[in-house]
């Protein structure tokens, strides 16, 4: 039912559906192929759950697939998908999947392999989920903390010290690990 006859077709007031251009939908495609990755382990910093971080970047997607004639000419399509990824994991998006009945249960995620990478996220796992997500948006997403600000919708310096307040907590909770575990040499890098 993709195409209904139009006015070209002699039918007055009748709408044409065309499908979207094949150079629009291969753009897409190449976006999601060399970003979704890289968004997903950044969300799942975020979430601590890897299965909760790709529903959010999907969602985004599917977001950004319906207005991607518009969202490609952005500075950086990226960042508007990783902001509605983001939007996602704020209480009023979650009250709003739970009471539509869009949420489920996740399992939990079995630990990394890698002892570094599994110590950073025990210890992003005691940061706060408001504050983790600035840390995360700043330090891995290396987003501007004036951005991040309004990704959060709260003042500059609202983000600065939650950012400053994470980095201590982070810093604490790696100093806190037992000496048998090895030491992420930088974080970011995880």
């Amino acid at each position: 039912m993709g195409m209904q006859p139009g006015p070209e077709m002699g039918y007055p007031g009748a709408t044409v559906t065309i499908a979207p251009e094949p150079s629009l939908r291969a753009e897409f495609g190449a976006h999601l192929e060399m970003n979704y990755p890289r968004l997903v382990a950044q969300l799942c910093m975020i979430t601590l759950n890897s299965a909760e971080a790709q529903d959010l970047v999907q969602e985004a997607y599917a977001r950004a697939w319906q207005r991607w004639a518009d969202i490609r000419e952005l500075p950086n399509p990226t960042d508007w998908v990783r902001e509605m990824a983001v939007q996602g994991t704020t209480g009023k998006w979650r009250r709003l999947k739970a009471k539509l009945g869009l949420d489920r249960a996740r399992p939990a995620d079995t630990p990394s392999e890698d002892p570094a990478h599994a110590a950073v996220l025990d210890a992003l796992r005691q940061i706060p989920l408001y504050r983790r997500r600035v840390l995360v948006l700043v330090d891995i997403a290396h987003l501007p903390l004036d951005e991040v600000a309004e990704i959060e919708g709260i003042d500059f310096g609202v983000a600065e010290g939650r950012v400053a307040q994470a980095r201590r907590e982070l810093n604490e909770y790696m100093a806190l690990r037992p000496a048998t575990q090895p030491s992420a040499v930088n974080w970011e890098d995880m």
